[in-house]
């Protein structure tokens, strides 16, 4: 591992400012402080979620798909997600039974089932989705706009080349 930006060893005894320097001092720093930001957005924001209106993450994040795009299906949303199937299925089925999503059989594939949102989802969807940007705003308010401009940019480009490196197969 690469020397922290202190160049010195992050012991037991400092405080969490001084912990924050593993940011740019591990072996993947971009990976690092990527994951670090999302975790610090999406664990609160899911646990509270999860607490008041009783879904799973997975059952959060399609939600989230379908309200942009409805009709798509499981597998197409765990290509498109990375989610394994298995947890994606459950998640489909559980949403089913609290009657926030419809299961239909696309009539070109009879193995594939869509999915589209139930008013009572998009319901759901519309009283937890404000405190998620809320929570978004927050995590952007020390940039500027045209640093947001360029972050999102950014984001665009790297999330277009995930197709090119993003496969499982190649780990």
């Amino acid at each position: 591992m690469r020397p922290n930006k202190l160049e010195q060893p992050i012991l037991p005894d400092q405080g969490e400012d001084d912990l924050r320097a593993i940011l740019g001092g591990t072996e993947i720093p971009t990976a690092y402080k990527i994951g670090y930001i999302l975790n610090f957005y999406r664990e609160p924001s899911f646990r509270r979620i999860e607490a008041e209106f009783g879904l799973t993450r997975p059952e959060i994040v399609i939600l989230l798909a379908l309200h942009f795009r409805e009709g798509i299906t499981a597998a197409e949303f765990c290509e498109f997600s990375g989610h394994l199937k298995a947890g994606v299925s459950r998640a489909a089925i559980a949403l089913e039974k609290k009657d926030l999503i419809r299961r239909v059989t696309d009539p070109a594939d009879s193995r594939r089932q869509r999915l589209f949102l139930t008013d009572a989802g998009r319901d759901l969807y519309s009283r937890y989705v404000p405190a998620l940007k809320a929570r978004e705003a927050a995590m952007l308010a020390c940039l500027s706009g045209s640093e947001r401009k360029q972050l999102d940019r950014l984001l665009d480009k790297l999330a277009a080349h995930v197709p090119d490196w993003g496969s499982a197969s190649e780990l």
